[in-house]
C-alpha cells in the first residue's frame, strides 16, 4: 500500500462541511491534460453484505508562492528550524478494513493490486479476475476505465459464483453508494477520484477528515496538489516517496505540474473517504505530514513554519527506523 508520509502543500480554507453537496462538488477545476474530474464529521461506515445468484474557494493561501517552491517530497537533510519537544503520544490508530476471506480491503488499485486482491479473496485466479473487471458492466461515467468502481468491503458469493459476477456486485455496490449519497451523476466520477486520492494519502481511518479538509482547500485554490500518492499511481513497485525526476516529469499523474485532480481514480476507496470527501470538517489546514509510518500519526498546519516544524518529527523518526 503506498504510503503517504509525503510533505503535503495545500490552497485555501474554509468551507462549512454541512452541505449533501458540499462546495468541492461545484468548483470548476480541470486538469491540465484536459480530463475533468471532481472537489464535520465522517458518517459511519455501515459494512454490507452481497450475496450472489450462482447465475446471475476561491482565496489563495498566503504562502502559496513560498511553499510551492521551496516543500520538499522528502524530508531535508538540513533545516534551521528547532525541533519541537517530542511528548508522548497520545494517538491512537483506527485501523482500515483488513482483507480476509470474501473481503477486499480498500486502496487497492487496478493497475498494481486489485485483481490479485479480488482473486485472493474469492479463490479465483488473477486472470480470471482480470478478464473478468475488462468486461465489466460500468455506468457511463466511468469513461469505460474501472479504475475505483470496484468497492472494496464483504461480499459472500454463492456456491459456483462466477469472477465475472463478483465484478459486477462490486461495480453495482458502488454505484448504490454514490446514489445513496445523493451525488450527481455528473460528479461521480470526480468524487471518486477525489475519494481514492484520500484513500492513499492515509494509513488510518481517523486521519481521512482531515485529510479531506486538506484536499477541498487545495481543490478550491485551482493549484497543484503536490501530493505523491498520485504521481506513484503509474510506478510499478510500492514506496512512500517520490524522486526528482518523478516530480519534474510530463506523466499525466505528476501532481506537482499539473493542477487539481488526477485523471481517473488511483485506487478502489471505501465509505469513510467517500464521506469525509462529501463532508469535511471545517479547518484552515494547508499542510500535513505523517510524522509515525507505523502508526499512521499525521499533523496538520496551517502555516508553513509549523510544517516545517512537523517535517522535523518524520526526519526523526526516519532516523530512528532507518529499515521502515
Amino acid at each position: 500500500m503506498a504510503a503517504l508520509a509525503a510533505v503535503l502543500l495545500v490552497t485555501l480554507g474554509g468551507g462549512d462541511g454541512d452541505r449533501v453537496v458540499p462546495e468541492v462538488l461545484a468548483a470548476t477545476e480541470t486538469s491540465v491534460i484536459g480530463t475533468s474530474l471532481i472537489s464535520t464529521t465522517t458518517a459511519p461506515t455501515t459494512t454490507t453484505t452481497t450475496v450472489l445468484a450462482s447465475t446471475t474557494t476561491t482565496t489563495a493561501p498566503p504562502t502559496t508562492t513560498t511553499a510551492t517552491t521551496t516543500t520538499p517530497t522528502t524530508p531535508p537533510l538540513t533545516t534551521t528550524t528547532a525541533p519541537p519537544v517530542s511528548l508522548p503520544s497520545a494517538y491512537t490508530a483506527v485501523p482500515k478494513p483488513a482483507a480476509g476471506p470474501d473481503r477486499v480491503a480498500p486502496g487497492g488499485a487496478l493497475t498494481k493490486h486489485l485483481a490479485a486482491d479480488i482473486a485472493t479473496a474469492f479463490g479465483f485466479s488473477t486472470a480470471e479476475v482480470q478478464a473478468a473487471i475488462a468486461a465489466v458492466e460500468l455506468p457511463p461515467e466511468a469513461g469505460g476505465n474501472p479504475e475505483g468502481w470496484l468497492a472494496p468491503g464483504t461480499y459472500e458469493p454463492t456456491d459456483g459464483a462466477s469472477a465475472a459476477e463478483v465484478a459486477q456486485a462490486m461495480v453495482d455496490r458502488r454505484v448504490e453508494q454514490l446514489e445513496a449519497r445523493q451525488v450527481p451523476r455528473a460528479q461521480w466520477q470526480r468524487v471518486l477520484t477525489a475519494a481514492s486520492v484520500i484513500e492513499k494519502e492515509t494509513y488510518n481511518q481517523n486521519e481521512k477528515p482531515n485529510v479531506a479538509r486538506v484536499l477541498a482547500n487545495r481543490l478550491a485554490g485551482g493549484g497543484p496538489l503536490q501530493m505523491d500518492s498520485i504521481i506513484l499511481y503509474p510506478v510499478p513497485e510500492d514506496r512512500i516517496f517520490t524522486t526528482s525526476a518523478e516530480r519534474s516529469s510530463n506523466q499525466p499523474y505528476n501532481s506537482y505540474r499539473h493542477n487539481g485532480l488526477p485523471p481517473t481514480p488511483i485506487c478502489s476507496p471505501d465509505e469513510a473517504s467517500l464521506d469525509a470527501f462529501l463532508a469535511p470538517p471545517p479547518g484552515d489546514w494547508w499542510f500535513y505530514v505523517t510524522i509515525d509510518l507505523h502508526s499512521g500519526e499525521t499533523r496538520f498546519a496551517a502555516s508553513f513554519e509549523e510544517h516545517q516544524a512537523n517535517v522535523v518529527l518524520l526526519r526523526a523518526w526516519l532516523k530512528d527506523n532507518p529499515t521502515a
